[in-house]
């Protein structure tokens, strides 16, 4: 690190936004850019953070009666359905026999799910309901062998699972945004486009750069020129962020989505579930990004856009990609440059990155937990 005389502590706690010699250690890495590219790190993180988060998987409109969706969190496969009553169900997608994947993909639905592999069936509650050949299991318990529940919740649209057996409170998790996101939600707001990317550069670069105040003027100079980046407003409750900044001239917003507020309809707002759903508000539609990492320097990310039925949906999209391409370019050229051993994070702005402090702190309280 940086050594400043009479300001060498300062400094180095900066230069690692808040991780100091210590924490790294606990972590199990030697240097800052190690939490880039460190596998081991990684694993570290799936186990203390996305295992334990909330995690958005699939709209409503994927999950129709009669139709299942499979979807990897964490490593982990899982399956949802909707069950007889219409409510949403997720499974780990793996045989209590084996453990291969029941189903793939995502296709319509019957009755039962069978193992392609032996045939053992289940009925759509999960329960274990037929083994092939039971004379060869003997001492098999049916009852406490059925497949593994997963929590999930739907939310306007929207399904979230979680990996933990004991998981947050949803909606003390989702206050801040049911609060401040209140007319977006009480809209019939149904998915009119989705987007699939593969993004080379690590999963935290990418939230970094969204809750990042001070890069609004300068990276997003052009696509982003017709908001008042002076007026940028946000707040944390917990392990969540909301903010909003309003255009320079509010008499060049459209008419946008019933029913917003004039500063909904004439700004645009970008907000964090921890650990990696991003979300973007403007008078036009609510847009959904999550940052899922697929290796140390490689991310996957799912854009949707949620907007009244029969909006233009690969115009929004494009809308999106105005910045977002940015976005993703400097994330990807960040992740290059943690392959020089000289990489290091210097000071922060004191305001306008006290969010991307905030994110790495969740992150150190989190990770570091015994």
């Amino acid at each position: 690190m940086t050594d400043v005389p009479g300001r060498g502590l300062k400094v180095q706690q900066a230069a690692g936004l808040g991780w100091s010699e210590a924490d790294l250690a606990r972590a199990g890495v030697a240097e800052m850019r190690e939490l880039y590219t460190s596998a081991n790190f990684l694993a570290l993180e799936r186990q203390k953070l996305f295992w334990e988060a909330w995690t958005l998987v699939a709209s409503s409109e994927q999950l129709p009666p009669d139709r299942y969706t499979t979807v990897t969190v964490a490593g982990a496969a899982i399956a949802l359905w909707r069950d007889s009553h219409g409510a949403c169900r997720a499974f780990h997608n793996l045989c209590r026999h084996r453990g291969i994947p029941l189903v793939e993909g995502e296709s319509s639905l019957g009755r039962y799910i069978t193992c392609p592999y032996h045939q053992w069936t289940y009925n759509l509650d999960g329960a274990l309901v037929r083994i092939p050949q039971p004379d060869q299991f003997p001492d098999a318990d049916p009852s406490s062998l059925g497949l593994r529940p997963v929590p999930v919740v739907e939310w306007h649209g929207m399904i979230f699972v979680c990996l933990s057996s004991d998981p947050p409170d949803f909606d003390r998790e989702m206050r801040l945004l049911s609060d401040e996101l209140a007319s977006y939600l009480a809209l019939p707001l149904v998915e009119v486009a989705r987007a699939d990317y593969t993004v080379a550069c690590n999963w935290k670069l990418l939230v970094e750069n969204h809750v990042d105040v001070y890069h609004l003027g300068y990276l997003h100079q052009r696509s982003l020129a017709a908001y008042q980046h002076a007026s940028f407003r946000w707040r944390w409750d917990g392990a969540t962020w909301w903010s909003w900044e309003p255009l320079k001239d509010p008499a060049a917003a459209g008419p946008g989505l019933g029913g917003l507020s004039d500063d909904e309809r004439c700004g645009i707002g970008a907000h964090l579930l921890f650990p990696n759903l991003m979300l973007v508000t403007t008078g036009d539609y609510l847009a959904t990004y999550d940052a899922r990492p697929v290796g140390p320097d490689r991310t996957a990310m799912t854009l949707r856009i949620r907007s009244t039925p029969g909006a233009d949906g690969p115009a929004l999209v494009a809308s999106v990609r105005t910045f977002l391409a940015e976005d993703v370019k400097a994330c990807e050229a960040m992740q290059v440059a943690t392959g020089s051993p000289f990489f290091q994070v210097g000071p922060t702005a004191a305001s306008h990155e006290e969010p991307v402090r905030t994110f790495h702190s969740l992150i150190r309280s989190r990770v570091l937990a015994r």
